[in-house]
């Protein structure tokens, strides 16, 4: 059954002692608009629970965006303060950085927020500083360090003196007489046998301190290493170099040979530590690998 609403409503207001007022209308538009006024403020409402619920998206985006940016900032401090450490550098309290909560440490208080702003202008006024204290203060010492340790690199006698497979035919320390007896001799390095002529070379960086002849050593090479090394390559054929020579490491000095107390053709090889005769087993990094292994 299908419902049909009157073309016209009218509404009679009865006043005491005067003329009844009549009010007469189409009921269609007035609901119309009463559903528009209606939907109105739903509409609004909506629209405001949705602007709202964006802006708080976006406030939490921020304040996470802004939390990881002082988080990697805070890395960046702690790598610097490595930096710095690494260099050599005391730790002033320009270096410290926003002090971290440890498990040791006793802590509380009711927990405020930070807005997003806030965290991004401190975190503004951190990157200037950081980069300055890098720039200035730890990059030069770094620098600085690091030459002076590719320096010590360089001048630590771990080369080997042989190319190839060294043949070792006497060991550092005691040992009886090679020239035959009872006897026994303090032996102040490592003999490595080979054919006369084959090449000799640095065990590492060095200025060349002796390129002489005697009845010991026969021709023979000693490098200042610096740092208190000096090595010792005796017995040789031939010297390639002389007095005052910047050597590096691998650069050829001369050749194996049989000169001076020597029973055979091989290259005499000591290091001296802080003018101490020391094994060079120890020292060269080819027999250290062999002893490990």
């Amino acid at each position: 059954m299908r419902i049909r609403l009157p073309k016209h409503y009218t509404v009679l207001i009865t006043r005491t002692g005067q003329t009844p007022l009549s009010i007469t209308f189409q009921p269609l538009p007035v609901i119309i608009v009463g559903l528009v006024c209606l939907g109105t403020p739903l509409a609004w409402m909506s629209a405001l629970l949705h602007q709202n619920m964006r802006l708080n998206e976006r406030n939490e985006s921020l304040t996470q965006t802004a939390s990881e940016v002082m988080s990697d900032l805070e890395s960046l401090g702690a790598e610097i303060e490595d930096l710095r450490q690494r260099a050599g550098m005391e730790t002033g309290e320009e270096s410290s950085s926003l002090p971290a909560a440890s498990p040791q440490s006793s802590q509380g208080g009711v927990a405020g927020s930070v807005p997003p702003e806030q965290l991004f202008e401190i975190a503004k006024a951190k990157v200037p500083q950081l980069t300055a204290r890098l720039e200035r203060q730890v990059r030069p010492a770094l620098e600085e360090t690091l030459a002076a340790e590719a320096a010590r690199e360089a001048a630590f006698p771990d080369g080997k003196p042989l190319y190839g497979e060294l043949d070792v035919s006497s060991e550092f320390g005691l040992r009886r007489n090679p020239f035959g007896g009872r006897g026994y001799e303090m032996h102040n390095g490592i003999d490595f046998r080979g054919p006369i002529g084959l090449a000799v070379y640095a065990t590492a960086e060095g200025v060349v301190v002796r390129a002489e002849h005697s009845g010991g050593f026969g021709k023979h090479v000693v490098i200042d290493h610096g740092y208190g090394y000096e090595t010792l390559y005796a017995h040789l054929f031939e010297m390639d170099v002389e007095v005052g020579d910047r050597i590096q490491r691998g650069q050829r000095l001369g050749a194996l040979g049989n000169t001076g107390r020597s029973s055979g053709p091989h290259l005499h090889y000591t290091i001296y530590r802080d003018g101490q005769a020391v094994n060079p087993r120890y020292y060269i990094r080819y027999l250290r690998e062999n002893l490990a292994s």
